[in-house]
């Protein structure tokens, strides 16, 4: 959950870890971003979108999905889902984005009118466990996708079997920590430097009441 998002819930997850240790990392391009795709969609608001949206699970020949999502993040947007800088996606870090197996790394994806607008990944970590990660295009963030896309997230982790879900995300990423807490049941917060580590309960409530262990 790298502290995804400042203040958008879109960026709630992290790279997976193979990637951030890619130093290819800039040397694909991606595509153009569509800024007339969904102009008309400015004015909806959250309830209207969650009945727009639609979400399923990819496969490793949906490529073009994870590109059209790469490409609807801005700057400022990627830095906050991968902690650094990331211009464009590596060949290689193409290729560990779309390595889904259906059961060691999960993604699934928001659709509206056939459009993907946001990912979600469940990554096998062992004895129960899972990392997390999730991102919303800019022109989808603060509509409520990267909570439909957790709870879908949160119904899938547990069909894997999987008991906890960790993600890391930046501190001042305030709206991915709040959109984590409408879903989940966080059971520890450890903060080291910038960054937050948070581990969430695939089962239980989420609790209204802060988290205790978080470390200043």
């Amino acid at each position: 959950m790298r502290a995804h998002r400042h203040a958008h819930p879109s960026a709630l997850g992290e790279m997976p870890r193979e990637l951030r240790r890619d130093d290819s990392m800039h040397a694909a391009t991606t595509p153009t971003v569509d800024n007339t795709a969904t102009g008309h969609d400015a004015g909806l608001d959250a309830a209207t979108t969650t009945c727009l949206v639609r979400i399923r699970e990819l496969g490793p020949g949906d490529g073009d999905v994870v590109d059209v999502v790469f490409a609807g993040l801005s700057a400022h947007s990627r830095y906050l889902r991968f902690q650094a800088p990331v211009a464009e996606l590596s060949a290689g870090a193409r290729r560990s984005l779309t390595a889904l197996d259906g059961r060691t790394h999960v993604a699934l994806a928001a659709f509206t009118q056939g459009r993907p607008i946001g990912i979600v990944r469940i990554m096998d970590l062992g004895d129960g466990r899972a990392e997390l990660a999730v991102e919303v295009v800019d022109r989808w963030q603060g509509r409520a996708v990267g909570t439909r896309l957790l709870q879908a997230a949160r119904v899938r982790a547990a069909e894997l079997g999987h008991r906890e879900l960790v993600g890391e995300m930046l501190a001042v990423n305030a709206a991915a920590y709040a959109a984590v807490r409408r879903v989940f049941l966080i059971t520890q917060v450890r903060r080291h430097g910038s960054e937050l580590t948070v581990s969430m309960a695939v089962e239980g409530e989420p609790s209204a009441s802060p988290v205790q262990g978080l470390v200043a």
